[in-house]
């Protein structure tokens, strides 16, 4: 998360808030290998071209990698600027370099729960103006865990994400949240929330 921080702010700092605002954001482009795959499978990539081409993801490198591919999925859309998909990664599609990345969409056999939790992030994104012309205020930026404030002047949202294999906790006494987005566990004791987010996942709140 602070590497994060540390790469971003700056292109915030240095670029015309028109331009931030509609960066054209993507997790991966028909320049690079799937992201789904890259999440997946590491640095496990086959040598050989034609072993990469014929490649398919194991149970477990897709698991890992979708699970991913949300997280990354849910930045997309809660960070300033245009999220943009490659044609495909809603539906789950794998592959390495090009033209291996390029394959036919496949009509009829979509990953039907990524395709909905990309549907979902468009219909979140469509209803709250602070995610698409909101102020980003970075509230923590350590180890796994990622958080941040959406501001309009009609409109706060808290988005949070965890990029660790275990769960973590953070704290937060601004306002009264409403989970809009993910499974996060959340208790409030005297204004105080602690929230849990599972591995590898994230959360939006509203805050009234």
């Amino acid at each position: 998360a602070e590497a994060f921080v540390e790469g971003m702010e700056p292109i915030r700092e240095n670029y015309p808030a028109f331009a931030f605002y509609s960066a054209m954001n993507s997790l991966d482009t028909h320049d690079t290998p799937r992201a789904l795959t890259l999440l997946g499978c590491g640095n496990d990539r086959p040598e050989d071209r034609r072993a990469r081409a014929a490649f398919s993801m194991s149970p477990k490198q897709r698991a890992l990698g979708l699970r991913r591919l949300r997280l990354g999925a849910l930045l997309l859309y809660a960070f300033p600027g245009s999220p943009t998909v490659f044609y495909g990664d809603e539906a789950g599609m794998e592959g390495w370099e090009d033209p291996m990345n390029r394959g036919t969409f496949p009509w009829g056999r979509e990953d039907r729960e990524l395709l909905e939790w990309y549907r979902a992030l468009g219909r979140l994104r469509s209803r709250h103006p602070a995610l698409r012309r909101g102020s980003i205020r970075y509230l923590l930026g350590k180890g796994p865990l990622l958080v941040f404030l959406r501001e309009t002047g009609d409109e706060q949202l808290l988005c949070a994400f965890n990029a660790g294999g275990e769960e973590h906790a953070f704290s937060f006494d601004e306002g009264k949240l409403f989970p809009l987005m993910g499974r996060p566990q959340f208790s409030q004791m005297d204004g105080l929330y602690t929230i849990a987010l599972p591995p590898r996942s994230g959360a939006v709140f509203s805050i009234k």
